[in-house]
């Protein structure tokens, strides 16, 4: 995304949390991840109304004179999940400061009044995100002060072995609505997808990987899509029966300009569900300090990703 995109929107936040003016905007650079993929924001959505999707987060990371903007959702009081290259270069591995990030949570429009928001004070990457793959691209963002937004519902295990292929799925966020487009997208945006068989992703969403990732598409109209901007955001699908929709994905990447007659690719959320559950524990026990930046305590005993048949 371009400077100009994202600037009016990132200088009234920072405005509204007293940060220091002047700088510009930038989205992550194409050039990050391994040729196909773009860093991924919802292309053929519609906009979405005050109420909905109310665990959906806007992420925005100010580094230096560059600030870069995702998506995410809450699952804890005090945690957000949003992708590991959003929480770090994945050149170098290097983590993003706490400090440069703001998370706005509680409204579609993150300027709207009533939003809230919040600090960071921790950055909790996947210890299993392979960035040359773009596989496991996951992270935590620790908030300084819990917040009284509903977490979202994680699909399990069991859940992901229920969730068939061709099922109708949704994707959220507040990315670009397409690849040339300049001016931000200011409300948050959800559009219709079908989650595609393993064989499909991984014959046309390679480097693929069926217990780590789902991807969908969503044909015969192939309009939809993510593409720069949301990357972390969720996808929702409803479980055979009925029910609320739960989270089975992480928004990580798109081929070509965001194309949407390409795949876009999902961390499977069951395939870190331990990992994440680990970190709602600790700190359900050891509440937030209003310290800033303090390093994260590590798990008590060490996870890893959940195996998937």
């Amino acid at each position: 995304m371009s400077s100009r995109r994202i600037a009016p929107l990132l200088g009234m936040l920072l405005c509204a949390t007293a940060l220091a003016s002047g700088a510009s905007a930038e989205g992550p650079s194409l050039s990050d991840r391994p040729a196909p993929h773009a860093h991924a924001a919802i292309i053929g959505g519609t906009t979405v109304h005050s109420g909905s999707f109310p665990s959906l987060a806007y992420v925005i990371d100010i580094q230096g004179s560059y600030a870069y903007q995702c998506s995410g959702t809450v699952v804890a009081p005090s945690l957000i999940l949003t992708a590991g290259h959003c929480a770090e270069n994945t050149k170098t591995g290097v983590r993003f400061k706490p400090s440069g990030y703001r998370i706005v949570t509680g409204a579609v429009d993150p300027l709207a009044p009533g939003a809230t928001v919040s600090r960071v004070i921790g950055v909790i990457v996947y210890p299993h995100f392979a960035r040359k793959l773009d596989q496991g691209d996951a992270a935590l963002l620790v908030l300084a002060h819990p917040v009284a937004t509903p977490p979202i519902a994680l699909a399990t295990f069991s859940e992901m072995k229920r969730l068939k292929a061709g099922l109708p799925a949704t994707m959220a966020g507040w990315g670009l609505t397409s690849f040339a487009q300049r001016l931000p997208t200011e409300t948050l945006q959800s559009a219709d997808t079908v989650v595609q068989g393993r064989k499909w992703c991984a014959a046309n969403a390679p480097p693929f990987s069926a217990k780590g990732e789902i991807c969908g598409i969503s044909p015969p109209s192939y309009t939809t899509g993510v593409c720069s901007g949301d990357s972390g955001g969720p996808l929702l699908a409803q479980l055979p029966g009925g029910g609320a929709p739960i989270q089975i994905g992480v928004a990580v990447h798109v081929y070509g300009q965001c194309s949407t007659r390409r795949p876009s690719v999902f961390v499977k959320v069951s395939a870190i569900a331990a990992w994440i559950h680990t970190w709602i524990a600790a700190y359900r026990s050891s509440p937030v300090s209003p310290t800033p930046e303090p390093a994260p305590s590590p798990p008590p005993t060490p996870t890893s990703p959940v195996p998937l048949s």
